[in-house]
Parts: C-alpha cells; sequence; structure tokens
C-alpha cells in the first residue's frame, strides 16, 4: 500500500515537472526577439448603402508589431477575399510626433475619396500600398481599405473576418460591420 502511494506521488511529480519544463521552453520560443507578434486594435468596418442600390464598404484598423523583428505584410485579406494592394493606404505611426494617433479610435473616411498615390485622412498622410507593408518592432501602423469585395449592406450587425500573412505566420481578428457615418 505504501509502495503504491509512493510510486503515484513519484509518477504526479515527474509529470508536473515535466509539463512545467516544456511549457517554459514553449513560452520562451514564443517571446523570443525572433518571432512574430502582431495585434489589432480599432478595427472597424463602415457599408455605405448607396441610393442606385449598390453599396461601398470601408476596412480600418491599426497593427501593432509586438514581435522582435520587422515583418512584411505580404497579404490582407477581408471575408477571406485577398486585397488588391491598390485599395490599401497605409500611414505608419510616429510615436514621437503623433502620440494622439496611437490611441484614438479611427473616423470613418468615404470609400469614393481614396484615390490616386495619397490621401490625407484626419490630417495624416496615407499611402497606397504598392507591395508588401513593412513594420518594423515596435512599430505601429494605421491601414485604411478602399471597397473591399463582398460586403453589402445585409452585413451590418454581423461579423467580418481581417486578416493580415506575413512570410511567416497569418493573424486573424473579427469585427462587426457598421453603417457608415
Amino acid at each position: 500500500m505504501v509502495t503504491t502511494l509512493i510510486l503515484i506521488t513519484f509518477a504526479v511529480l515527474l509529470a508536473v515537472t515535466a509539463t512545467a519544463y516544456i511549457n517554459g521552453v514553449t513560452r520562451a520560443q514564443m517571446n523570443s526577439a525572433g518571432q512574430e507578434r502582431i495585434r489589432f486594435y480599432k478595427t472597424h468596418v463602415w457599408v455605405e448603402p448607396l441610393a442606385n442600390g449598390t453599396d461601398w464598404a470601408v476596412v480600418a484598423f491599426k497593427l501593432h508589431n509586438l514581435g522582435g523583428k520587422s515583418v512584411a505584410l505580404v497579404l490582407i485579406d477581408v471575408r477571406s477575399w485577398e486585397m488588391d494592394w491598390f485599395r490599401v493606404y497605409f500611414h505608419t505611426i510616429n510615436e514621437t510626433s503623433e502620440p494622439a494617433l496611437t490611441y484614438s479610435d479611427l473616423n470613418y473616411f468615404p470609400w469614393d475619396s481614396m484615390t490616386g498615390s495619397s490621401v490625407t485622412i484626419d490630417g495624416y498622410n496615407y499611402t497606397q500600398a504598392t507591395g508588401s507593408v513593412y513594420v518594423k518592432s515596435g512599430e505601429s501602423v494605421v491601414v485604411y481599405i478602399r471597397a473591399p469585395e463582398f460586403i453589402y449592406k445585409d452585413n451590418i450587425g454581423t461579423p467580418v473576418s481581417i486578416a493580415v500573412g506575413t512570410t511567416n505566420a497569418n493573424f486573424f481578428t473579427e469585427c462587426v460591420a457598421e453603417l457608415a457615418r
């Protein structure tokens, strides 16, 4: 009886030790300087129903690179539909001169005003993407997407998926579509 109790106690202690060791190794790898970690915040999907029966949308979000290395955003998906780069406008936040932009919410900007190689939204200059968007470690970037496919007024009040892909990982979030203005 005592021998059985000693063997069970030893087995439990061995299992707990092995679990703690594996957990520590995994956490160290996940938080190491070489890992990619991106956080979405202030995410919006605005839908503008037009009188002629067409509906247009604008998607906006902020990304913060929490990882220890720079990342290249090689694709952006909205509702599992890869966005063409000419629809994507981005602004890298300067933490020193633009601290308010880091914490402020994003405002709706009309889809039909997003034309050309750059546009001014709420006083900040946004550049039209021509390919991958690069975000350094610790930096934040604001992204506006003009007229993504397959978002209609029927989507107002329902979750819309947004994904960002880098060369090594995909990051995913959802937000509820809202009426523009």
